[in-house]
């Protein structure tokens, strides 16, 4: 099993993807990866605390399509800065292997110029940082999925969030059939923290704890294509993998990869918004990496610093975004719950929207 709590990971976990490739692609022609069923009796997420939250009726929006892509370990020095000398030096790279962020990436960069905006880059404005305490992947995606700083999910062996999470919210929205709301993840671990009702089952066979982020990223964007879901959500784990066996060229050549699929992403939902379709893409990580690239955690108080990309129609493009005070992952889930006109969560621990991203006219 796939243990993600800091320590170096074996490289075969990698090689054992390639020669599964095949039989994948085949489970993949016959089932998808959907994670989370909608309730198709329910028209909207109706939330009672004693009193009811001002919310806009989601029914008078126009239809909304959310995707967010995680890139699971990735540093926002490659995505801001590009290849990193030093560590290219040590690991055995080439100079002409330097190169900058907009070569590393260049679908991320061309999507930040054109129609989109980056949420913490050098130089602009505040920081987004996960909130640990704990630095590695569920705790991360436990914050991201709910929109709480504070989980009960503290390390990769928790068993849930314990709070709604946007696959939730979403669900008892979605009144279009089972296919408005999925899951697609390389880490299937990442099922224990999608939902407050515990692990989802995952239909699609797997030989193993780790399923390559080609085949995840395949079956992702077939059911974009598909189904036009209300909510996708699409984990990449390779990036992780390859830093945790400090493999730097591993690593760059996986978040090329991620790159290119984003890039599929995009142009699928430019499409859904040309057809009147509100859309927002959001492009994050759930936790950063040591200085010395290969760890994570609590031990490293650097690792706690991400990134964020956002594009859509449904959302204000306004290139490099200077956030007004530091931001959270907490802070995406209130904001993909303001654009779905879901009642915000009046928690404590919640995070805030993000409005340097919205656009005015979001309700």
């Amino acid at each position: 099993m796939k243990r993600k709590v800091e320590a170096v990971t074996g490289r075969s976990r990698i090689g054992r993807q390639l020669q599964r490739f095949v039989l994948q692609c085949a489970a993949f022609a016959v089932t998808g990866c959907l994670l989370a069923t909608s309730n198709p009796s329910a028209r909207t997420f109706d939330v009672e605390h004693g009193r009811r939250a001002s919310v806009s009726n989601p029914s008078t929006l126009p239809e909304l399509t959310v995707v967010v892509v995680t890139l699971d370990g990735v540093r926002w020095h490659e995505v801001f800065e590009g290849v990193d000398a030093r560590l290219a030096a040590s690991h055995g790279l080439s100079p002409s292997e330097v190169v900058s962020a907009a070569d590393l990436t260049p679908n991320l960069h061309r999507i930040v110029a054109t129609h989109g905006s980056a949420l913490g880059a050098p130089g602009h404005g505040a920081a987004i940082s996960a909130s640990g305490p704990n630095f590695v992947s569920l705790p991360g995606y436990a914050e991201l999925l709910s929109g709480r700083r504070a989980t009960r999910c503290r390390d990769n062996q928790c068993t849930g969030s314990g709070a709604k999470t946007l696959l939730d919210e979403f669900t008892a929205s979605a009144g279009r059939g089972g296919a408005q709301v999925a899951l697609f993840t390389s880490w299937p671990d990442i099922a224990r923290v999608a939902s407050d009702r515990g692990t989802v089952a995952e239909p699609l066979p797997r030989s193993g704890s780790f399923r390559s982020d080609a085949v995840t990223a395949d079956l992702a964007i077939a059911h974009l294509k598909v189904h036009a879901p209300r909510f996708l959500f699409l984990g990449l784990g390779e990036p992780d993998e390859f830093g945790h066996q400090n493999d730097y060229a591993g690593y760059l050549n996986a978040v090329r990869r991620a790159d290119a699929r984003i890039a599929e992403i995009d142009q699928e939902l430019t499409r859904l918004a040309a057809h009147g379709t509100r859309t927002a893409l959001f492009v994050t990580a759930d936790h950063g990496r040591a200085d010395s690239f290969v760890e994570h955690g609590s031990k490293f108080p650097e690792s706690a610093r991400v990134w964020l990309i956002a594009a859509g129609s449904a959302l204000r493009a306004a290139g490099f975004v200077e956030a007004p005070t530091e931001r959270r992952l907490a802070d995406l889930a209130p904001t993909v719950r303001q654009l779905a006109g879901f009642p915000r969560d009046l928690d404590p621990e919640a995070g805030m929207p993000l409005s340097e991203l919205l656009a005015a006219t979001n309700p």
